[in-house]
């Protein structure tokens, strides 16, 4: 059976379980219904969560989570009024699924079950238990705490006693609402500097090459076994660190045959190679596309210049204005025989100005000085491969990107599943030397997910979105905020309700936005 047959079949044997059971869940306080979903609660014996409370100190825990959770509420923001944008420059072909919008192992396909399922598992129990610390710090009773079960165990709940919650001063459960959130934060902070701290430091590129991140045009290295997870070593005079400087430093003419070493895991293959910059990719509708470029084939000059660097064809197009027609030599290498042969082609290529490239594909990135710069319109690649150097690979699958404190920094961190890099695939981590790799590689994938999901999980729970705990967390931030005579408007209860819902229904637009037009652009 596949994996998708067994869940299907788990969910209706659950079902009918429920269905049979009903009459004497129903009659049990110690379970009920939670959607599909049932509550095993705990009447009784709840004293551990007043130990744990004494644990930490009130006045220092309460303005920690109070601050952490408004951190994370406006960073929550932020990162959706980003996406938003970026979804604008998303087309529809390479649009997301709306099953990866969903954090669910299982149903998200980019999260796998195993990893995916614990920590999701770890992060919810221990956002609840904050839930009910900090309610019983600040004198809330606690009526019940368990475990969610859906089929598996997915979480646990803490429920604090209505009527006093609600009768409590804003400040009082403001702190209650941000315990969760809050301390997701913090343990996504503790599980990063783990995998950047400790696992990271003690993974060693095997050799200090070039991870090769797509398949070549035409894929002529396959027959070679090489191509996306390899790892170009050598090629030519350039190796080791020198190797990520392929086509920007000094080169051979285009088309010179030159000896190439790649690592695919532990095998070493040897193969020879022509130089030069290739057409990896033309864009549709632009010249290169129109004139009859072919992804694979090589620059041999572009306007009467020989081209082995990426900046000469940067130059030469630079300089030359929009719409001319300019002579372009291109070299197409036949691989079926024993050593590549090579044939020139000729081809009249008419310019338009890169100003209409950036309009269409990145508009926020265009620039007036583009009007007057060429552009043919294909993706350049030396020797037709596009990859990182393995510093750079290391600094990436452990999630290292995230300290440059960018947003783009923190988006390739928090990106790496749907990279297919993590877990860590076999491709990947046989590039790597690490102490006791089997166990190593399980502990960095398990530190990460568990950093990711508490990351995600405390982030969407402290968006202000009614339903989430960041909804009456800012509610009662509104409340508290009415004291000063500045927002004394905010005592009006109308007034913060129809803030609440402005917010809302905005943060639920933004989040929609995001799914579906991409879908239609």
């Amino acid at each position: 059976m596949s994996g998708l047959e067994i869940i299907l079949l788990a969910v209706v044997l659950w079902i009918v379980l429920l269905v049979i059971l009903t009459p004497q869940i129903r009659k049990s306080r110690h379970i009920s219904f939670y959607g599909p979903a049932i509550m095993v609660k705990a009447l009784k014996n709840r004293g551990w969560l007043d130990k744990l409370a004494k644990i930490f100190p009130r006045e220092l825990t309460s303005r920690a989570v109070v601050v952490a959770t408004m951190a994370f509420l406006l960073m929550g923001v932020a990162f959706l009024l980003f996406e938003a944008y970026l979804s604008l420059q998303i087309k529809a072909t390479s649009a997301p699924s709306v099953s990866s919008f969903l954090i669910l192992p299982g149903i998200n396909p980019f999260i796998p079950v195993f990893y995916g399922t614990f920590a999701l598992v770890f992060s919810v129990v221990i956002h609840e238990i904050m839930h009910g610390v900090i309610a019983r710090k600040n004198g809330i009773r606690v009526n019940s705490v368990g475990a969610l079960f859906l089929v598996i165990p997915i979480g646990a709940f803490v429920e604090p006693d209505q009527e006093e919650i609600s009768k409590a001063d804003p400040v009082i459960r403001r702190r209650v609402f941000a315990a969760g959130p809050a301390t997701n934060l913090i343990l996504a902070i503790i599980f990063f500097v783990l995998l950047v701290g400790v696992m990271m430091p003690a993974a060693s590129p095997v050799h200090d090459g070039v991870y090769i991140l797509s398949e070549p045009p035409n894929n002529y290295l396959g027959s070679f076994g090489i191509g996306q997870g390899s790892e170009l070593i050598s090629y030519g005079n350039y190796s080791g660190a020198s190797i990520d400087q392929l086509g920007y430093g000094p080169s051979a003419p285009p088309g010179t045959i030159l000896k190439a070493t790649f690592a695919t895991g532990s095998v070493i293959t040897h193969v020879s190679i022509p130089s030069g910059i290739y057409v990896y990719s033309t864009y549709p509708g632009f010249p290169a596309e129109k004139a009859g470029l072919q992804p694979g084939q090589i620059f041999y000059s572009i306007n009467g210049t020989m081209i082995e660097r990426y900046s000469q064809v940067d130059q030469v197009l630079n300089s030359t204005a929009p719409g001319t027609t300019i002579p372009v030599v291109m070299i197409d290498f036949n691989y079926s025989g024993a050593s590549p042969v090579e044939v020139y082609k000729y081809y009249n290529v008419t310019t338009v100005s890169k100003y209409s490239f950036y309009n269409q594909y990145a508009p926020a990135q265009n620039s007036q000085v583009f009007e007057n710069q060429s552009f043919m319109g294909f993706v350049p690649a030396y020797i037709g491969l596009t990859g990182i150097g393995m510093n750079e690979l290391k600094s990436t699958i452990f999630g290292a990107s995230a300290l440059t404190f960018t947003t783009r920094g923190v988006i390739e961190t928090v990106a790496l599943p749907f990279l297919g890099l993590t877990p860590v695939p076999s491709s990947v981590s046989s590039l790597f030397t690490v102490p006791a790799p089997s166990i190593f590689w399980i502990i960095t994938d398990m530190v990460f997910w568990l950093f990711w999901m508490n990351f995600l999980l405390g982030l969407t729970n402290a968006l202000p979105i009614f339903i989430f705990d960041g909804g009456q967390f800012t509610r009662d931030t509104l409340m508290i905020a009415s004291r000063r005579k500045v927002f004394s408007f905010l005592a009006k209860e109308e007034n913060v309700n129809r803030i609440m819902y402005f917010l809302g229904l905005f943060m639920v637009f933004l989040i929609i936005w995001q799914i579906v037009v991409p879908q239609i652009i």
